[in-house]
């Protein structure tokens, strides 16, 4: 019993040692990524737009055009911001267990 236990367990570590991407067998891990919205015409901070990542998270700007999303999962991310009369999109690679910055030009929407 007690070395079925074992060949499982090794059997089940040696198939995580060989994933170049965790979170494609369901093992979440996550970045921090703070966002800073802004004009592209002249750079001024755009307070209140709506900032969306994935298809579960969404947070507003505050009043310098900054939002903070404390877990987003690592890998390749779509950063979606809309506001009244602007909207602009960024990608990022988010790092796991890492912090990173991401600027987002918006611009006038259709």
């Amino acid at each position: 019993m007690r070395f079925a236990l074992a060949a499982a367990l090794a059997l089940g570590l040696t198939s995580l040692l060989g994933c170049t991407n965790p979170n494609s067998i369901g093992v979440q891990v996550f970045g921090a990524v703070t966002v800073h919205c802004q004009r592209a015409s002249d750079g001024s901070a755009v307070a209140g737009a709506l900032v969306s990542v994935g298809s579960t998270a969404a947070l507003n700007t505050d009043a310098s055009g900054n939002v903070t999303f404390p877990q987003v999962p690592a890998g390749p991310q779509t950063f979606i911001a809309r506001a009244p009369g602007l909207s602009g999109t960024a990608q990022l690679t988010v790092v796991a267990n890492g912090t990173q910055n991401l600027s987002i030009d918006m611009t006038a929407s259709q």
